[in-house]
């Protein structure tokens, strides 16, 4: 009889086929979330976090032997086959019982032949991995991690975590500051024994190692990640700017055209001369946001918080377009209350100068523009809500897609600012807020976003 299952990578049960039942005298829905090393005989955990291991990091698929308790004490023999699946993103099981057997084998020193077999498994990985104590203490360093830290013979073995990577903290301090890296991917600078800085992608995970509790580490050298992106960020600013000035060439001849310079122009002529100038503007403003994208996305654009009224930056952003909107013919409403949010200043003026020209540009003449302040629990929500002619559902998710311009169904005042809204979006993540958009065709938008209150 086989039992057919799926679990993620701490083990837990995503999928399990209903012949668990007769095999293992338990239910589907009771295993569901649970973790396999839960109902694994103790002693053949190690056997089957080594298999889960191995088949994750190497994508092969690994066959080892464990016994299932059942929920009775049943003590239930199993093969089993690990196979990773990356649609699925989990492990794939298949576990048949397995055939009876005249006598068991005496087992030696369960502790010691677990951990030996691991190290074998780790040792063969390509990436920097650890073991270490509760407290610690490196008990065994991989060769690709010894090799990255230029440890020659003398190894990582009994090091302090701290002492190699720059975790903070020592005795029962540094024991919780640990689990602060638990399940998370951390980017940090480490030095070699050769005093080189190299950046590695750092994480922990625990683990049970012949009943014993340890911390798994991994540490993946990035330097070449790194480097690639600031390769990447280089070139499209250079392409940006190669492209940027025969535009304002172009664009300030149109401007003295326009002007009568070289002679008057027809209203035919001048109507087109006005719209190619604003397609150029706009390729401009379209080439400058790709950059701050980039900028955001690779982690090279800073913001310095600091406490700022959440009134005062509204009413700022206000003020700076009220030219538009007295051109617009637009009645515009600031309401809710005030509060101190943590925020980079212009950064901030920046988002909500986006949004209000957002909300210019799609409004008809005369409608009212208003701006909701809410304040919720810790962090204060700012809305911008318009009368203009809404978003479909495909707009509303293209516009905060980096790869994907939205479609404005003929209507080329549908959406304002575009690449100009995706910037803004990740500036108020980079804040630790949220940004998102209500609508729908015919009822106006209602932009938003919310930022962190001050703890003053």
């Amino acid at each position: 009889m086989e039992v057919i299952a799926s679990v993620d990578g701490n083990g837990h049960f995503l999928s399990v086929s209903p012949t668990c039942f007769a095999a293992w005298k338990v239910s589907p829905n009771e295993l569901l979330g649970t973790s396999l090393f839960d109902i694994i005989h103790p002693e053949d955990v190690l056997l089957a976090q080594q298999a889960l291991l191995a088949t994750s990091f190497m994508n092969q698929a690994k066959s080892f032997e464990g016994r299932i308790v059942c929920p009775d004490k049943v003590v239930v023999s199993m093969n089993w086959t690990a196979q990773w699946s990356e649609v699925d993103n989990a492990t794939l099981l298949v576990a048949e019982k397995a055939k009876a057997q005249a006598a068991a084998a005496p087992m030696m020193d369960t502790r010691k032949e677990s951990k030996e077999k691991l190290r074998l498994v780790l040792d063969a990985l390509p990436v920097g991995v650890f073991l270490a104590t509760t407290s610690g203490k490196i008990e065994f360093a991989n060769k690709a991690l010894e090799n990255m830290m230029g440890t020659g013979a003398i190894g990582l073995d009994a090091r302090p975590i701290h002492s190699v990577f720059p975790i903070s903290g020592t005795g029962k301090q540094a024991e919780a500051t640990l689990l602060n890296y638990v399940d998370k991917l951390t980017e940090m600078q480490v030095k070699t024994d050769h005093e080189r800085k190299i950046s590695v992608e750092f994480s922990l995970k625990r683990i049970n190692v012949g009943g014993v509790l340890m911390y798994l580490g991994t540490a993946l050298d990035i330097n070449e990640r790194i480097e690639l992106v600031a390769i990447k960020q280089k070139f499209i600013e250079v392409v940006s700017e190669q492209i940027k000035v025969p535009l304002a060439r172009a664009m300030g001849f149109i401007q003295q055209t326009l002007q009568g310079l070289y002679g008057n122009l027809d209203s035919s002529g001048k109507g087109r001369g006005e719209v190619a100038l604003s397609d150029m503007q706009k390729a401009i403003l379209a080439l400058d946001a790709m950059v701050e994208v980039d900028k955001l996305e690779t982690g090279s654009f800073d913001v310095e918080l600091s406490p700022n009224s959440i009134m005062v930056l509204v009413k700022q952003g206000v003020l700076s377009m009220l030219h538009d909107i007295r051109e617009a013919d637009l009645v515009f409403e600031i309401n809710g209350p005030d509060g101190e949010v943590m925020a980079d200043e212009a950064r901030m003026f920046q988002v909500i100068k986006t949004l209000l020209s957002n909300a210019i540009k799609v409004s008809p003449r005369g409608s009212k523009v208003r701006v909701q302040i809410v304040e919720e629990n810790n962090r204060m929500r700012v809305e911008f809500i318009d009368r203009g002619c809404g978003l479909s559902e495909d707009q509303k998710k293209a516009i905060f897609d980096r790869f994907r311009q939205p479609s404005t169904d003929g209507d080329p005042n549908a959406l304002g600012n575009g690449k100009s809204l995706l910037v803004a979006k990740y500036c108020i993540e980079k804040h630790g807020g949220s940004m998102g958009v209500f609508s729908s065709p015919g009822t106006g938008s209602n932009f938003w976003f919310d930022l962190p209150k001050a703890n003053l």
